[in-house]
């Protein structure tokens, strides 16, 4: 491993070191296709990464603004029950997680996923001592967008200030640029279709083991 990146590594969560796609794609389109079913289209092709509510928002369109806060209800009761159920690690995450660890190398995760089901996750798989800090974006009293949570990671700990950032979308490389991370993207995520053309991309991976050779 270089030496460079046994630093510090921030990493997304869903897409990027936990596959969550059957879950969300389940409770989006069954609680769409109960409080607005001429969306549910929308629901089947969503990107999976930005914020429950923006999500949301954009499945239920203009004409349904007002059912919004019934789907994020919706749908936190149901997929704070399914996370465990229908979410696992990408392959070897596990491993590279604990070799990272035995390395020192110092993790954090900052997602858009909240911090119930995320904390759930990360116990569930045992991972809770590998990351010295997990910000979610209802972490603090004010939901915040990723960027911030960067920065906020990054003021927590100076040894953040040179990390790496390591995701899967769009959002995610642009986090990165704005908070001047080395951006690792991985191509087995939820935004390989998206248009990265603007985005700064110091690396591309096709596994998360591909972090050792960097």
């Amino acid at each position: 491993m270089g030496e460079s990146l046994s630093k510090a590594i921030i990493f997304d969560f869903d897409g990027t070191l936990v596959d969550s796609e059957n879950a969300i794609y389940q409770c989006f389109q069954s609680i769409t296709k109960d409080i607005a079913p001429e969306r549910e289209s929308f629901a089947k092709n969503i990107l999976i990464g930005p914020p429950l509510r923006e999500t949301a928002s954009e499945i239920l369109g203009i004409d349904h603004q007002d059912k919004l806060d019934k789907f994020v209800n919706l749908f936190i009761e149901m997929h704070d029950e399914k996370a465990i159920q229908h979410s696992q690690p990408y392959p070897d995450v596990a491993n590279v997680l604990l070799t990272l660890y035995s390395n020192n190398v110092l993790m954090a995760v900052a997602t858009n996923k909240r911090q119930v089901p995320t904390i759930k996750l990360i116990k569930y798989f045992g991972w809770l001592d590998y990351f010295e800090l997990i910000e979610c974006n209802d972490s603090h009293e004010i939901v915040r967008d990723k960027c911030k949570m960067i920065k906020h990671i990054k003021s927590s700990n100076k040894r953040f200030e040179n990390a790496y950032f390591v995701g899967d979308t769009i959002n995610d490389g642009i986090s990165a640029n704005l908070n001047n991370l080395r951006f690792i993207k991985v191509e087995y995520g939820y935004g390989s279709n998206q248009n990265w053309k603007n985005i700064l991309i110091h690396k591309s991976i096709n596994s998360i083991t591909d972090l050792n050779k960097i």
